[in-house]
């Protein structure tokens, strides 16, 4: 007598049987991938998140090198304090004025930081920036640096007389709190190898005067060191008004030039 073979559910699993009425079972772990439209919205809404958050990026990279140029600025104010105790308050010359290009106000500055100093702003776009390294000479086309110094402060100026300027002496200046003396170069071609603006020739235009300095170069406004070694961030048009008050000019007061 043959023996019945008994069925088990190891068996009818290993056989493929199982489940109601002996269909085969589906597995439920087998997932599907995404459709079109689902694969089309998630790109929109990465699209739309990057929309969102790059400006947001953008803007706390501007902020980071604004912070960045002002506390340059700030080290070349403690510098420039320092100097001026060394040499009886006189401020370091521009390229015009010094025979050893070692006496630039730059490398002056220089030799009282601990710290190199940047000689380029962050957010300055120019090219071709000297190499202090080597000579001079050998870089006709190139810029000191994105910042300027103010001529009307300068050891001799036309303007003074023609010999001395006795407003190179901080002593002899009516406000230093509100006088310029170090503002943002222009990152043009045309400031290559200018280490100094010349305010003087900037009265009754304020669009003339906005050429000469790179007064939007922060968002509507630009870093200045003044005469006493505080540097700050203004709007141009804070530090110019004419007739009025004026930060350019080292004998300028309120409502100058009509009550000297």
């Amino acid at each position: 007598m043959a023996m019945r073979r008994e069925s088990s559910p190891s068996r009818l699993a290993q056989e493929g049987i199982g489940g109601v009425c002996g269909r085969p079972q589906s597995n439920p772990i087998v997932g599907r991938g995404f459709t079109l439209i689902e694969l089309l919205v998630v790109i929109a809404i990465i699209a739309l998140l990057m929309g969102i958050l790059l400006p947001s990026l953008h803007r706390a990279r501007e902020q980071a090198r604004k912070i960045a140029c002002l506390s340059n600025m700030r080290q070349m104010g403690v510098a420039l304090q320092a100097y001026l105790i060394d040499s009886e308050y006189r401020l370091p010359p521009s390229s015009c004025h010094c025979q050893d290009p070692n006496d630039h106000w730059l490398r002056v500055l220089t030799r009282y930081t601990k710290e190199p100093l940047l000689v380029r702003c962050p957010s300055d776009k120019g090219k071709e920036f000297v190499d202090w390294s080597r000579p001079l000479s050998e870089q006709r086309q190139a810029r000191y640096s994105s910042f300027a110094v103010n001529a009307l402060l300068d050891p001799v100026h036309f303007r003074y007389g023609p010999n001395t300027n006795r407003y190179n002496n901080v002593n002899s200046i009516r406000r230093p709190m509100h006088c310029i003396w170090i503002s943002e170069a222009p990152d043009s071609e045309s400031f290559r190898l200018a280490d100094h603006i010349h305010p003087d020739l900037w009265e009754g235009s304020i669009e003339y005067a906005r050429q000469s300095i790179a007064w939007d170069r922060h968002r509507g406004m630009s870093h200045y060191l003044f005469a006493d070694g505080h540097a700050e961030g203004l709007p141009f048009e804070r530090t110019y008004t004419w007739p009025g008050d004026c930060y350019w000019y080292p004998e300028a007061a309120p409502k100058w030039p009509e009550n000297p």
